[in-house]
C-alpha cells in the first residue's frame, strides 16, 4: 500500500480519514485517487504501481462525469457513513454519521444525499488530484 501526494502539502485529517473510509469500504484491496475533501474516484487494478497511468484514469473520470447526467446511487455503510456512487466509478462519503433514522431505514435522506453528490461535482470540477492510494494489487 503506497500514497503518493498529489500536493505540495501535508494532508489534512479531513484527507486522511477520508482515505481511510475508502481503504475499509474496498478491504485494502483497491487503488483510488482522493480528488476532494470526502471525494474519491476508484481506478483500475490494471494500473496498479504506475502512478501516471493512475493520474491519467482520475482525470479521465473526472472528465467523464463532468460530461454526463449527474445521476447517484446511495448507500448506508456499516461504519454508520453515507456514500453516493455518481458514475465512471467517483463516490463521496458523507462527512458526519448518518442519522439514526436513516440508519435503521437503510435509506440516505435526499438532502444528505443532494449534499454529497455536490460534494462529487465540486471536486471534479476543482479537477485536482489530492492523492492516489496504490494498493500495488
Amino acid at each position: 500500500m503506497q500514497i503518493h501526494k498529489m500536493v505540495q502539502r501535508n494532508l489534512s485529517e479531513t484527507e486522511e480519514k477520508t482515505i481511510e473510509h475508502f481503504r475499509y469500504y474496498y478491504d485494502n484491496r483497491k487503488c483510488f485517487a482522493l480528488i476532494g475533501d470526502y471525494v474519491a474516484t476508484i481506478l483500475s487494478d490494471d494500473n496498479s504501481a504506475k502512478p501516471e497511468k493512475l493520474k491519467q484514469e482520475t482525470l479521465d473520470n473526472i472528465s467523464h462525469l463532468l460530461n454526463t447526467p449527474p445521476d447517484f446511487s446511495t448507500y448506508v455503510m456499516d461504519d454508520m457513513f453515507g456514500l453516493v456512487e455518481m458514475n465512471y466509478g467517483i463516490y463521496a462519503v458523507s462527512p458526519n454519521p448518518l442519522s439514526d433514522e436513516e440508519i435503521s431505514s437503510g435509506k440516505v435522506d435526499i438532502a444528505t444525499a443532494l449534499a454529497m453528490r455536490s460534494l462529487c461535482l465540486e471536486a471534479c470540477e476543482a479537477g485536482k488530484i489530492i492523492a492516489i492510494n496504490d494498493e500495488e494489487l
